[in-house]
């Protein structure tokens, strides 16, 4: 692909976390990015645990587990037009201390 005729849509901003080397779970780690006023959002839910994919064909929790696995360890951080150099390194810095934090 010739990178001249490509642009990222700077839509969202999804990390990975490892929640295997911390001693905290995706959840409880939105919640201590919340007390460090950052919001975060959960987008890409598997399409088996939607309502419409479990009531019309069935589906159920454990019939994708990798796709479970990275829902369960995804979040997308804040990422927005007006978004400043200081509002990132905070999004970073809040990031980092609470992963220090919760290091196993």
């Amino acid at each position: 692909m010739d990178e001249n005729y490509t642009n990222h849509a700077w839509h969202l901003y999804s990390i990975q976390l490892k929640t295997d080397m911390l001693k905290i779970n995706r959840n409880d780690f939105i919640e201590a990015l919340k007390s460090e006023n950052i919001g975060t959002s959960v987008h890409f839910i598997p399409l088996h645990l939607h309502p419409y994919y479990k009531e019309n064909y069935g589906f159920k929790l454990g019939d994708f587990p990798v796709a479970e696995s990275v829902y369960n360890n995804e979040i997308s951080l804040p990422i927005y037009p007006k978004m400043t150099d200081k509002d990132a390194k905070d999004v970073v810095s809040a990031v980092k201390k609470i992963i220090n934090f919760y290091r196993k």
